[in-house]
């Protein structure tokens, strides 16, 4: 029996040693080691706490509701950098502001600090925050850092958030009902709902990728300029549609675009869902629209759309010096451009070729044709000999004797197919008398 108490004191005292916590010295005692605090700068933070030097931190001196780690690293080194602050989780029953900004964090978790009031970890290289552990938060700045997730989870007291300048592709605010300041600009923000934020007063969204907006619940927002919800960039795909190029673009509204880069005279830009022109050179650059928001207190959000083709533009025109077009063909690449459908015949002339080949396109290209001669001609008249032949289209006419072509057959050089007018392949006395009685 004895062997048996002395066994079980002996495991409580190596358990008490080796626990995940290391109290060796009670339990309102955290020991001051690598075990509890990791990074050596942030241990060397904590060790401020300890005002008696014993090597652990009591209940009375981790009663802290505010923790400046960014201040406090300055006062280790200049260059102090903090990576993790594992062990913040002893402070968690009086602390409620967190500042940890700008120390090079690379993760922090908060979960345990659930007196948490108010966390500013910004200019850091987080990737990831989960505060959806934190319900008593009202202030949480985590802007400028490298997030691509933010679980904000059932929490509704946040009144101010500022996460712009981070890689977030989406976020959920529809639980944070109190949201007063929100600043999320410079994301990866596709889309964005803050219809449940009806008490929202400051609000920017700038420079994320988003194709609409709606604020009309949103009344009780100040004025939203231009450059507090603009500068969105998205990108969409063109095509062909027969001798027109079309960028299908779904909005959620489409009676909420009030100006495209594309409009021109009477003629709007996008109508049934998508932008539509008739030349690569107005959308090479991209397409700009002007987006409601429906909200009199703000501006309309401007928009620009990236667009990518897979086709080329050919330009036929019909002079060398490429004054007048012709027409327009769109092509797949490595495909042969067709002549376009404009394309009239200068009068007496006929298409020889294109200045430059059209059969494999692989890039943007004007040509201009050249053209060669392509007369109609006709015997006009006959006399004292002389024959008369014009062009029936211009003024364009020669003469020939028909001394000059006696007795040729169609395979001399002097045969003349006008003075064979009886079309036997042999000019001779016949043609002559014929020709006599013709004129």
């Amino acid at each position: 029996m004895k062997k048996y108490i002395s066994l079980l004191l002996s495991l409580t005292i190596l358990l008490g040693c080796f626990g995940i916590s290391f109290t060796a010295f009670g339990d309102d005692e955290v020991v001051i080691n690598e075990q509890n605090f990791p990074d050596p700068v942030f241990m060397e933070i904590v060790k401020r706490y300890d005002s008696d030097n014993s090597g652990t931190l009591s209940a009375a001196e981790r009663d802290e509701s505010l923790i400046d780690v960014m201040a406090l690293s300055g006062m280790v080194s200049d260059d102090a950098e903090v990576k993790t602050l594992k062990g913040i989780e002893y402070f968690a029953d009086s602390l409620s502001v967190l500042r940890c900004g700008g120390i090079n964090l690379e993760e922090l978790d908060v979960s345990a600090l659930y007196n948490l009031t108010s966390l500013t970890c910004e200019g850091n290289y987080l990737t990831s925050l989960d505060v959806s552990h934190n319900p008593k938060l009202i202030t949480l700045k985590c802007m400028s850092n490298e997030l691509t997730s933010l679980n904000l989870g059932n929490i509704s007291n946040i009144e101010t958030l500022y996460c712009f300048a981070n890689s977030l592709e989406s976020i959920d605010v529809s639980n944070l009902v109190n949201l007063k300041d929100f600043k999320c600009n410079q994301n990866e923000l596709t889309s964005l709902d803050v219809s449940k934020n009806v008490n929202l007063q400051k609000f920017s969204c700038s420079l994320n990728h988003l194709r609409s907006l709606d604020l009309s619940n949103n009344t009780n927002l100040n004025t939203v300029v231009k450059s507090a919800i603009g500068g969105q960039t998205v990108t969409a795909p063109a095509a062909i549609n027969g001798l027109q190029i079309t960028v299908p673009f779904a909005v959620d509204d489409a009676l909420c675009i009030r100006t495209t880069s594309l409009d021109k005279n009477d003629v709007f830009g996008y109508t049934m869902g998508e932008f539509a022109t008739y030349d690569v050179s107005e959308i090479d650059s991209g397409i700009d629209y002007s987006y409601s928001v429906s909200n009199e207190k703000c501006e309309d959000m401007e928009v620009h759309i990236d667009v990518t083709r897979d086709f080329y533009q050919v330009s036929f025109y019909a002079d060398e010096e490429m004054q007048e077009l012709i027409g327009k063909r769109f092509v797949n690449k490595n495909e042969a451009a067709r002549n376009p459908v404009e394309l009239v015949l200068p009068q007496c002339k006929e298409l020889d070729r294109w200045s430059s080949d059209v059969s494999n396109i692989t890039e943007d290209i004007e040509v201009y044709a050249i053209w060669k001669d392509s007369h109609s001609y006709a015997l006009k008249s006959f006399e004292n000999g002389i024959a008369t032949i014009a062009c029936v289209n211009n003024d364009d006419s020669y003469t020939v004797a028909f001394v000059d072509c006696i007795n040729a057959t169609a395979k001399d050089s002097n045969y003349c197919e006008y003075l064979d007018v009886v079309a036997d392949g042999y000019i001779n006395a016949k043609d002559y008398a014929q020709l006599q009685k013709m004129f």
